[in-house]
């Protein structure tokens, strides 16, 4: 999950605003601080590029409300609500923007959950951040982000600016001056309160639970439950349209260089498998071509030299007993008795079970060296002609077993 930036805003575009950035990843603040007013929203431009930018709207600007419905709630329900809270409202319903929450049950009736703030007090907040390029991905009361606790009948509290910001249930909130907490908690019953942050204005007679292994700045508490919150003010006519960029904007970098590894990667696996193939392509002419050596008079089919060379050793295994394999068994064993004799081509005459092999020789010696060794194992052996071949001597051998 990207980093996150929240801006709170005042009442109006004179009050002061808060802000706070925070890595739900390490879990921690990167910064927070305070600009004057909303003409100082370009302060903040820049820290919202490549973050999740989350705007709080002061809880006495939002009204939070259940409406008990007729029915489960529909799509004809949600057109006919507006009329239905015109006896409840002290203005007139069309200057207001009416969010929908989640539905519910009240009594066992069905319910829907709504918010509803001043129409153009919320577009004013909106063009003002949009004048300054900052595109507002999600929008919330602040005090809908108080922390559940474990008896949800208490009421939770934290101080900021001045006012207690309260929550009670999933549905209640307020902002309250501390000269009219104890009215506020009278109208309420008087419900236990668990405070998040030190409570010093509240009367003797509340009974007091404090939250101090969470007590934290108002905003980085706030930015720890937005994953519980699937609320959002910015819907219908509001909703934003371009979502994806504030996720480019964070892995943009991260793209590019994932993307100049994979194009580094492919070319380098591409030049290995031109190498490869390359001699895979030598091997195959060097196969070919030795077997055309060993069987000059047989035609050549490379894509099936495999079967080949096993059909001409099959055959030349089926000969006499001292066929072809005793003579180059013989023939194998001089290879390391003699330095720098090596044969260049074998041809064998299973008729008169004779191999016939040219050969490459340091020196004329190597040849003699290689006649004797072989007259002494009792084979037969004809000597060719010998020829100087630059600083080898080549020359021919006929080797024969018994008859």
């Amino acid at each position: 999950m990207t980093e996150i930036l929240l801006i709170r805003t005042g009442q109006t575009l004179k009050d002061s605003l808060n802000w706070l950035i925070y890595s739900p990843i390490e879990q921690e603040i990167i910064a927070s601080g305070e600009i004057a007013n909303a003409t100082q929203l370009g302060e903040l431009t820049e820290k919202a590029q490549s973050r999740e930018v989350v705007a709080l709207l002061p809880s006495d600007q939002v009204q939070l409300k259940t409406v008990t419905l007729p029915t489960k709630w529909n799509r004809k329900l949600e057109q006919a609500l507006p009329y239905m809270l015109e006896e409840e409202i002290a203005c007139d319903v069309d200057d207001l923007f009416i969010a929908i929450a989640e539905p519910t049950l009240v009594d066992e009736k069905h319910a829907i959950n709504i918010a509803m703030t001043d129409r153009e007090w919320f577009e004013q907040w909106l063009a003002e951040f949009n004048e300054h390029g900052i595109e507002v991905y999600k929008i919330l009361p602040d005090a809908l982000l108080l922390p559940d606790v474990d008896d949800n009948t208490q009421l939770r509290a934290i101080e900021l600016n001045g006012q207690w910001l309260c929550k009670q249930g999933n549905w209640h909130i307020a902002a309250v001056e501390p000269n009219w907490l104890a009215g506020y908690l009278t109208a309420l019953g008087n419900p236990d309160v668990a405070h998040f942050s030190p409570a010093t204005a509240f009367p003797d007679t509340v009974n007091l639970s404090a939250q101090t292994q969470q007590y934290d700045l108002p905003l980085a508490l706030f930015a720890k439950q937005l994953p519980e919150v699937k609320f959002n003010l910015r819907q219908g006519v509001y909703q934003l349209k371009k979502k994806s960029a504030i996720w480019w904007g964070y892995w943009q970098k991260a793209a590019i260089a994932a993307g100049v590894a994979l194009v580094c990667s492919v070319g380098v696996k591409s030049l290995e498998l031109y190498k490869l193939n390359n001699q895979l392509e030598a091997a195959k002419a060097e196969v070919v071509a030795n077997y055309q050596r060993a069987f000059p008079n047989k035609k050549v089919r490379p894509q099936l030299i495999r079967s080949q060379i096993r059909s001409e050793l099959a055959l030349i295994e089926g000969g006499s007993t001292a066929g072809f394999l005793d003579l180059t068994n013989d023939l194998v064993s001089i290879f390391s008795e003699v330095n720098d004799f090596t044969p260049e081509t074998l041809r064998y005459d299973q008729g008169r079970n004779e191999l016939r092999i040219r050969a490459r020789g340091k020196d004329f010696q190597s040849f003699s060296k290689v006649k004797a060794i072989l007259e002494q194992r009792g084979l037969t052996v004809d000597q060719g002609s010998l020829n100087n071949d630059g600083d080898y001597v080549v020359g021919e051998i006929k080797l024969r077993g018994a008859a």
